[in-house]
């Protein structure tokens, strides 16, 4: 079994998910009302439009571009998948992070490129020239990495990013911004300086809205004309354009949201710590400029089983490592306490 299949079948019965970076906000209900209200328009024995002019136009707002930089697809999931499958034919190299998105293994896999991971596992640091380096070593044809960093929550600068521009100015590099507003840094106004830079962002994560599955592929025009020609027709729901078409008119929501899931972030981070000096068995967490916190220990089975008792899933990995999505207010309290029973020494 591949590493993207035990990712989606790990599903859980918990009350308390952890596992997915889902913020536990939930939409506004006068919003909600108003896509309940726009359902009666939907013909639902017809294929869904491909107009997608009003959601460009109101997303180009948000992250000041325009309309014709940005291509709309099923999740960021369906651009990543469109311009991997341009670039990346026969053994073609993809040059990523290690540990990085799950689906960035399983695109290159799938049309049969190689990935080079530069590795960041051991100390969770970045250093831009060694990775510049090992992609030129491996005369890499793809540049390809989330940022902040699915899951370890590290972030790499805009000044880093522009030297790799810089020094791959032959290679596309995509950078997977679905974690932006926990971290409030972008090159998206970079795009038309630096033709070879790619950009994806969600509506999944500070917006609130994984059940829509939207994500953008943000470029220079001429790149996204040309990309345009590989997108399949009707990915797009009538129900998730109807709605975004509504919920993009809100743009300071995932700000709000953003605001209050760093707040609830910094406030279990310090926990974790004050745990992790206080352990009975090792365990440390380390910070995050995302949503999540990412913790190694080498006693996962003791956690995992000790969480699973409280009714608490989190994101298991291989070998020592784990993430944890920051939650609620009573659901980060949930996790303190079980994970202070969980590592005390009358537990243990």
């Amino acid at each position: 079994m591949g590493v993207y299949n035990e990712y989606i079948n790990s599903s859980t019965k918990s009350s308390i998910k952890l596992n997915s970076n889902e913020v536990f906000i939930d939409v506004d209900e006068n919003i909600k009302m108003k896509i309940k209200a726009a359902l009666n328009t939907i013909e639902f024995n017809r294929y869904p439009s491909n107009d997608m002019s009003e959601i460009k136009k109101l997303y180009a707002k948000y992250v000041k571009t325009k309309p014709e930089n940005i291509i709309v697809g099923n999740g960021s999931d369906e651009v990543l998948e469109i311009v991997i499958g341009d670039i990346v034919t026969g053994d073609k190299k993809v040059l990523t992070l290690g540990p990085d998105f799950v689906m960035y293994d399983f695109f290159t896999n799938r049309f049969k490129g190689n990935l080079i991971k530069y590795d960041i596992s051991k100390d969770l640091k970045f250093n831009v020239d060694k990775f510049i380096e090992l992609g030129k070593k491996e005369n890499v044809d793809l540049i390809l990495f989330s940022n902040p960093n699915n899951p370890t929550g590290i972030a790499v600068s805009k000044k880093e990013i522009i030297k790799i521009l810089k020094a791959f100015s032959d290679k596309t590099v995509i950078i997977d911004e679905a974690y932006y507003e926990f971290n409030g840094e972008s090159v998206v106004s970079c795009i038309n300086e630096y033709k070879n830079l790619m950009v994806t962002r969600t509506l999944s994560k500070a917006w609130g809205l994984a059940a829509l599955r939207m994500g953008f592929l943000i470029a220079n025009e001429d790149r996204i004309k040309s990309l345009m020609n590989d997108k399949v027709p009707y990915t797009i729901s009538s129900f998730s354009k109807l709605a975004a078409e509504i919920i993009l008119k809100y743009p300071d929501k995932p700000v709000e949201n953003a605001k209050i899931i760093k707040e609830q972030r910094d406030y279990l981070y310090e926990e974790l710590k004050n745990i992790q000096k206080e352990a009975a068995l090792h365990i440390e967490f380390f910070e995050s400029k995302s949503n999540y916190i990412y913790g190694r220990t080498k006693h996962k089975e003791i956690l995992l089983k000790g969480l699973e008792h409280s009714n608490i899933c989190i994101r298991n990995f291989e070998g020592n490592a784990f993430r944890i999505t920051v939650g609620s207010p009573r659901q980060n309290k949930k996790l303190i306490e079980s994970l202070k029973k969980i590592f005390s020494v009358n537990y243990v």
